[in-house]
């Protein structure tokens, strides 16, 4: 590779990188290799250290890209596939949070499909989602009791008690959020572990299913967040389902030929871009500049 000023410039080195890893699945791609597809320009003795650089900025943002060569031998770099949103989303903080409630609920896998490194493995940090004074672990620790055995739960919450049916608990702004049904209410209710006291669990069985996801509260795209825009977003026949699982429904869409070109309600634009760079190339946004402009400039903070 010949010396000298950058042969690409960073937006596309990225992409270039980004590509040619997910294309490269499962196999990898050696560093030999990936030094060519990024091209970095200045001294040899350099590039191995910018490729890590490179690499340590894109797992920073979401990405899950690891060396898997053994020890001794020239690194070849994979591309994992899972979800990111977690780690985009969420803090570490809650990270840890969310995965030691799946231990608990019985799902050690859960860490390693969502991207949370070394959660999976003992000893768990201790809950930071309220400070010491004010935590209830033990109420978290019997919800999440309740809720992989369908039991109901009674508990005094703002001097009332309460019988509920739990569904499933998230991390919130004031820290674990219970989503329950209860008795005697015509609408789900949600509940703050940290604020629940006297918390009895009934016997197994005993709680009522439910069977509607409760999506607009969970999922971070459709939180109200900014001021609605439509966004036009193009991709294939192909991957128009993964997108539109991801992105949102369409509101509009036009198929021309082999393109397909959506148009999607948008208010979390933080969360829009977070799953634009989760679908990689299998996307393209249109329209507005606005938000092509954020897109870009989040993508330059990276490399700066």
């Amino acid at each position: 590779m010949a010396g000298g000023r950058d042969q690409l410039g960073p937006l596309e080195r990225v992409t270039r990188v980004l590509v040619a890893l997910v294309a490269a699945e499962p196999k990898g791609i050696p560093t030999p290799r990936l030094l060519k597809i990024a091209a970095f320009g200045g001294g040899e003795d350099h590039h191995v250290r910018q490729l890590k650089r490179l690499i340590e900025d894109l797992n920073g943002v979401g990405w899950d890209i690891r060396n898997t060569a053994p020890p001794g031998q020239t690194a070849v770099y994979r591309a994992f596939a899972g979800d990111n949103r977690l780690r985009l989303t969420l803090t570490p903080e809650q990270q840890t949070e969310l995965a030691r409630a799946a231990l608990i609920a019985g799902n050690a896998a859960f860490a390693e499909r969502a991207g949370i490194e070394g959660a999976a493995a003992p000893p768990i940090p201790e809950l930071r989602t309220a400070p010491l004074a004010e935590r209830n672990d033990d109420a978290l620790n019997k919800v999440l009791y309740a809720l992989e055995r369908h039991c109901r739960l009674r508990f005094l919450y703002r001097r009332r008690q309460r019988l509920v049916h739990p569904h499933f608990v998230y991390p919130g702004t004031s820290g674990w959020h219970l989503v329950g049904h209860e008795d005697g209410s015509e609408k789900d209710k949600q509940f703050v572990t940290d604020r629940m006291a006297d918390v009895r669990v009934d016997l197994p069985r005993t709680a009522d299913p439910r069977h509607e996801p409760f999506r607009d509260e969970v999922d971070p795209l459709m939180w109200a967040v900014d001021q609605p825009i439509d966004v036009t977003v193009e991709t294939t026949p192909a991957h128009r389902n993964q997108v539109e699982t991801l992105l949102g429904t369409s509101s509009y869409h036009e198929i021309d030929d082999d393109v397909v070109r959506l148009t999607i309600r948008v208010t979390h634009r933080a969360a829009f871009r977070n799953r634009v760079y989760e679908l990689g190339p299998r996307v393209r946004v249109l329209a507005p500049e606005t938000i092509r402009r954020e897109l870009l400039l989040e993508l330059e903070s990276l490399l700066d």
